[in-house]
């Protein structure tokens, strides 16, 4: 139903319902309200066309929220009855109940541009598509479809919506009609209406609201080595051997599918590694942590695996912890109170309940016996909701709206064994999420074919990625190289060169391939490529993990979509492959075969970060980029944190035993680009503030001590003092470096 002009109508109604506004405003605190005033906070309770919102939108413009419409099992609400309220400031929830669970419809009047809906494969906009909020396992193109669906989406009208449910609800964006129509079941609807206009304060009130980024261990920030599957105690030993003898940074080991006994005993299966024991201790010796894959079944019945030499390793048969669930009701049922088996990839089997507190905690003590023999890390597989509309749960929950909330208290589950038994020493890698997910740290991208096609290839993994941060996840990583190969192909050392340069500029670096490749099987070019920027990538582990620092302050993701920032920027709006990484860095990695592509530079002062040299803003340009580099470019005066480039684990020694391997120290490095003066603080709370006037310059630092290297890339710099005393400099492709020790305060001077 499309609403009369706002100003109109007020005018009309400005003498007749006076005393009602009046009483209205004394009763409710809210900005939605009758169409067009330009006031804030008042609600007119009486029938109206629209529950209105207006609001300032980018580029100048008047954008609105406006409701027209709202029905439950056909049947029209009125939109006078709904009950409106300020939770927050700039946050307004609407809510009806009815009693009993039905079926809701509602409409906007919008038709304009639409981000986030959670980890989306196809596009960034999602103007005049069908979006559903279900997560779904899906092997092949994506489509629209999800691991982490957020029912949550900001309009370039100016504001964010977030629809609180875990229904399949379904998302119309203007293709039955030039409106927004949003479908759900429920007893309860409930719409939380975050004004903007900017997509970084409407990200910020969202994510304040349902959960922001829990920051994991450092050592997660390092590169992530993983396989399919490891046959024996010996793939795990080529692992760590090839790893430390090739000078490639990594401290995560993970062990897939499948490792123990059966599917999920969490007992280690000797037939598979002779002694687990022995095998975890030379892992943790070695500078790694232990990662182990699972997921919320506990089997009747499995499947043989199809990898050689594995089958005889595994059961047929129920896995020895099942009859005890089975027994205690701790699985999902059925209506008949018989448990409820799900076929699954890995066989039959039952869903743990975690509606049940004991059935959690029954769990969790499982769990627990993984935790005991030194795990550190678990990923979460699957979790997608494997249940039908007969399925019954503990709490009484109607199905229908169980199937994203179980994902959920699976992965919510999980992390309480983290915090608990690993006293947060220890991280998630979650494939199924939904909100209230978005607190916990780390998600990858499932399943995704080690491709350039735009349907489940590289370039679908980048959109996934920035359509997840703009929708509240921050730590989100892929299978570096992709992850569904059957066979070897011509391209595979072009693929994986150019998935390792987009990862190394995204939260996390983790190979991983159905055939079990490792950066070391993809010919000597590629290792070298793969060398170069995973050392890259462990040297900005500060920078990075300033950035998460940023994602758990206020929502604001590590990988971000042009639009995040540039929103009236009609090219940023319709950019899909590239993004800015944390504040200062822009990235346009090469999602082709190809040895160009087209750059958009956006607003703002960016050098290239590999020659130094300026270039134009809101420009588009053709770049050649070689097989061993991408484009990335910095923002002048910037000052990125780092490590030195000898840092080949982030596991600290205390840990590890190991005092041989280069770990995390007290060395920080400061690479401080041309440009205006800035004040910037690092991920230990140091602050760092550099003023230039004239041909002079100077950094002052306050904090913690360190030993302090200065690198000044591509700029002619001499006479350097620190704290008024003479310091020798060094020049190095193209940087001058000075190094020297920070205590408290140190101020820096030099000639420019």
């Amino acid at each position: 139903m499309k609403a009369p002009t706002c100003r109109q109508t007020l005018k009309r109604q400005c003498s007749a319902f006076a005393v009602l506004a009046l009483f209205c405003l004394a009763f409710w605190s809210s900005p939605l309200r009758a169409q067009g005033s330009p006031s804030p906070l008042h609600t007119v309770q009486q029938p109206a066309p629209a529950l209105t919102m207006d609001l300032p939108s980018p580029g100048g413009k008047t954008g609105r929220f406006a409701l027209t419409e709202v029905s439950f099992d056909g049947a029209r609400v009125e939109l006078s009855s709904l009950h409106v309220r300020e939770i927050a400031p700039g946050t307004q929830e609407i809510t009806s109940e009815q009693g009993k669970i039905g079926s809701w419809e509602f409409h906007i009047d919008d038709e304009s541009s639409y981000y986030g809906m959670g980890e989306r494969f196809d596009d960034l906009n999602h103007a005049h598509t069908v979006m559903k909020n279900i997560s779904r396992d899906t092997g092949f193109a994506k489509g629209t479809s999800s691991y982490q669906p957020i029912p949550f989406f900001m309009s370039t009208a100016g504001y964010g919506l977030w629809v609180d449910t875990y229904s399949a609800a379904t998302f119309d964006f203007n293709i039955s009609s030039p409106d927004i129509s949003v479908t759900l079941v429920g007893d309860r609807l409930r719409l939380v209406v975050f004004e903007g206009p900017r997509f970084s304060t409407i990200l910020d009130r969202f994510t304040s609201l349902v959960g922001r980024t829990k920051l994991p261990p450092y050592w997660a920030f390092a590169p992530w080595k993983a396989r399919d599957y490891h046959l024996s105690d010996a793939d795990v030993e080529e692992d760590i051997r090839k790893t430390r003898q090739l000078g490639l940074p990594a401290d995560v080991l993970l062990i897939d599918s499948p490792w123990a006994t059966n599917y999920n005993t969490f007992e280690f299966n000797t037939k598979q590694f002779e002694d687990p024991r022995a095998m975890i201790d030379r892992l943790h010796q070695a500078g790694f942590k232990l990662c182990l894959w699972l997921t919320p079944f506990v089997n009747v019945q499995n499947k043989r695996p199809g990898e050689p030499g594995m089958a005889a390793k595994i059961p047929l048969t129920a896995a020895a912890n099942f009859a005890e669930g089975d027994t205690r009701h701790y699985f999902v049922r059925n209506a008949d109170g018989t448990t409820y088996i799900s076929s699954w990839w890995k066989g039959n089997g039952a869903l743990v309940d975690f509606t049940n507190p004991e059935a959690t905690s029954w769990w969790q003590s499982q769990v627990g016996k993984a935790v005991k023999m030194g795990a550190d890390a678990f990923k979460d597989d699957d979790g997608e909701g494997n249940f039908v509309g007969g399925a019954r749960f503990f709490n009484g929950a109607d199905s229908r709206m169980m199937r994203m909330r179980y994902t959920v208290l699976y992965n919510q589950a999980m992390e309480q064994v983290i915090q608990k038994q690993l006293a947060g020493d220890g991280v998630l890698f979650i494939r199924s999420a939904s909100v209230g997910s978005q607190n916990l740290p780390m998600f990858w991208s499932g399943d995704n074919a080690a491709d350039f096609s735009d349907e489940n290839g590289l370039p679908s993994v980048v959109r996934a990625g920035l359509s997840a941060g703009m929708s509240g996840i921050s730590l989100w990583v892929s299978d570096l190289g992709g992850y569904i190969k059957k066979t070897r192909t011509p391209e595979d050392a072009t693929l994986f060169q150019r998935w390792t340069e987009y990862s190394a500029f995204s939260p996390g670096m983790e190979v991983m391939s159905a055939l079990n490749l490792g950066p070391w099987d993809y010919g000597e070019e590629a290792l070298n490529t793969y060398r170069k920027f995973a050392v890259l990538h462990m040297s900005l582990f500060p920078y990075r993990y300033q950035a998460a620092q940023e994602s758990a302050r206020d929502g604001m993701p590590m990988m971000r979509a042009l639009v995040l920032e540039h929103q009236d920027d009609d090219a940023a709006r319709t950019a899909e492959d590239e993004y800015e990484f944390g504040p200062d860095l822009l990235v346009a990695p090469v999602i082709t075969p190809g040895t160009q592509r087209t750059v958009y530079i956006p607003d703002g002062e960016w050098l290239d970060l590999w020659n130094g040299r300026p270039v134009p803003s809101r420009h588009h340009m053709i770049v050649d980029v070689p097989l061993d580099s991408i484009p990335v470019y910095v923002r002048a005066g910037s000052i990125l944190a780092k490590i030195p480039e000898d840092v080949m684990t982030l596991v600290p020694p205390a840990s590890s035993g190991n005092r041989e391997i280069h770990s995390l120290d007290d060395r920080r490095v400061y690479e401080i680009y041309a440009g205006p003066s800035r004040t910037e603080t690092d991920f230990e709370g140091r602050t760092l503030t550099t003023m230039r006037t004239g041909g002079e310059g100077s950094l002052s630092i306050d904090g913690k001590p360190a030993e302090v290297t200065l690198r000044f890339p591509f700029q002619k710099v001499s006479g350097f003092t620190v704290d008024g005393k003479s310091i020798q400099s060094e020049n190095q492709n193209s940087s001058t470096t000075i190094t020297f020790r920070h205590q408290e305060h140190s101020e820096v001077r030099w000639k420019q």
